[in-house]
């Protein structure tokens, strides 16, 4: 069976920007096309995603939509190029949806990230005992061969957060529950709560854990990530996930209301002290 080809974050992401740029700007799809000396039709394919956009159109665009700068420009081309670039974890397209690709490709490709997990640790942060156990789900037996194949693409995905030139700036809320919940036994989570102390320190991870004594907080128990492209674009997208796929959020308004719950669980979580403090509480219980 052939691979269905589906945009990617980074296209979809780039196409709501441009028809919110448009729409910003007063302007019709008919304008645009104008500019382009093409079809409304080509736009409406352009800013549904369902097809790409040539360097040249896309710097046309974006002297009609105002920016018309270098520096106001690159990070729109930037965008654009990344789109189409086949990357190392196409190796498992044909082993892992497409949707969990396209999240390591927002890791590799964003310039800072910022989330909550309620109940487990964040892939980005997971040890591979501990992913082993969580992929695995407490099923006996060793890993099929799709449930391996996200283990290694989680272990190379990490290296966003530790890489030697522009690592990724992560801020990640973390759940009470994930510090206690045993995947993989005591050993296993004592070893992840470790490694997540290893991590705090790092200049670019900023660690905090919600307690349970927060009680209530806005959003409820739904785990989502926010992605940040580069200056000057700056766009984002936010990623939801469940039991069985992942869905993407680019419109201003869901990014936007996603950002306030995040500040919402930041204000009602402990500091990164504190929080510190609690995952070396946790771990020494779990050394006995």
């Amino acid at each position: 069976m052939a691979v269905v080809q589906r945009p990617t974050v980074r296209r979809r992401v780039l196409a709501a920007n441009l028809r919110r740029l448009r729409e910003e700007r007063g302007l019709q799809q008919e304008d645009a096309a104008n500019e382009l000396s093409c079809d409304p039709s080509k736009i409406s394919r352009i800013e549904k995603a369902e097809s790409g956009i040539r360097q040249v159109d896309l710097k046309l665009l974006l002297n009609l939509y105002g920016l018309k700068g270098k520096g106001e420009q690159e990070g729109w081309l930037a965008l654009a190029r990344e789109s189409r670039k086949r990357r190392w974890w196409r190796a498992f397209e044909d082993r892992l949806p497409n949707d969990f690709l396209d999240q390591v490709g927002l890791e590799e490709d964003v310039s800072y990230c910022r989330g909550f997990e309620p109940g487990v640790v964040h892939g980005l942060l997971q040890k591979r005992p501990y992913a082993e156990a969580v992929i695995g789900r407490g099923e006996p037996g060793p890993l099929s061969e799709e449930q391996q194949a996200r283990v290694e693409v989680r272990m190379e995905r990490q290296k966003a957060i530790t890489r030697s030139v522009e690592p990724l700036e992560t801020w990640m809320i973390l759940g009470e529950a994930a510090l206690r919940q045993e995947y993989g036994g005591p050993a296993v989570l004592r070893e992840q709560l470790l490694h997540l102390m290893e991590l705090s320190e790092l200049p670019n991870v900023t660690l905090q854990v919600l307690p349970f004594s927060a009680g209530a907080y806005r959003g409820g128990p739904f785990p989502f990530m926010i992605y940040r492209f580069p200056e000057p674009s700056e766009m984002e997208v936010v990623a939801l996930e469940n039991h069985t796929a992942q869905s993407y959020l680019e419109t201003p308004r869901d990014t936007g209301y996603y950002g306030d719950v995040f500040n919402h669980l930041r204000a009602s979580s402990l500091g990164p002290i504190e929080s510190q403090s609690l995952i070396r509480e946790i771990a020494g219980q779990l050394r006995h």
